[in-house]
């Protein structure tokens, strides 16, 4: 999969979401979404390269860890486009 921060996807919800972070963590690539007509609508995926697909997850402390990632890649990106 080539999915990059900023890119808009879709999930099996039918709703359009906006890449807003990624990142790598334990050789899985993870990936920070907010739901474009509803800002409340946040998920937390990871790819599944196997069948070109992403996962939904809803393990808290993974996403606890996942976090300064997120929050790290996205101040990476804002830096490189300043």
């Amino acid at each position: 999969m080539n999915i990059d921060i900023k890119d808009t996807i879709s999930l099996n919800d039918n709703n359009e979401y906006l890449v807003i972070s990624k990142a790598n963590y334990n050789n899985a690539i993870y990936y920070y979404l907010i739901d474009e007509n509803n800002h409340e609508n946040i998920k937390f995926c990871v790819e599944k390269s196997e069948n070109n697909s992403l996962l939904e997850i809803e393990d808290a402390n993974l996403i606890k860890t996942l976090l300064p990632l997120f929050i790290e890649n996205g101040k990476k990106i804002i830096s490189d486009e300043a």
